[in-house]
């Protein structure tokens, strides 16, 4: 499945406003609390960054977790107004978020690691991290991972 069809535009968040790595889990978890409890999950998130920071560097974060309630992969897309520290490899703040939550089930492992590496590829390309910057809507979001992804 291509990343642009499992990313949808109700699942985007353009220029939020935080000031912590707790705050913009929150914000992206927010914006599933509708399909689970959102405490347990931004649990289950805040002990994965004890586990290691999941800021990938060049200013992208990908806070990922498994849960048993999910099926298939689930990407959320959250945009800061401002860069924020998120403990990234490279040290430098983040403004792009890709939370990922995937399913627990072995045979529905594949789908979700391929998820994380097509956000990993995508992220890699300065020109792509800029496009997602500027873009002015989920929509115009949505667009530009379809054209790159063909």
């Amino acid at each position: 499945m291509k990343l642009s069809e499992i990313i949808k535009e109700e699942d985007i968040i353009l220029d939020f406003k935080a000031n912590t790595k707790s705050d913009v889990l929150k914000i992206l978890v927010g914006n599933v609390k509708n399909h689970f409890d959102a405490d347990s999950l931004l649990s289950l998130l805040m002990e994965r960054e004890k586990l290691g920071s999941t800021g990938v560097g060049e200013g992208v974060a990908l806070p990922h977790v498994r849960m048993d309630a999910i099926e298939s992969p689930i990407v959320v897309l959250g945009r800061s107004q401002k860069p924020l520290d998120f403990d990234a490899i490279d040290k430098k703040p983040c403004r792009l978020f890709f939370l990922v939550l995937g399913p627990t089930k072995q045979e529905a492992q594949e789908e979700y690691l391929q998820t994380m590496a097509k956000i990993s590829r995508l992220m890699r390309d300065v020109e792509v991290r800029q496009k997602l910057l500027r873009a002015k809507t989920p929509a115009e979001i949505v667009a530009r991972i379809k054209e790159l992804e063909n």
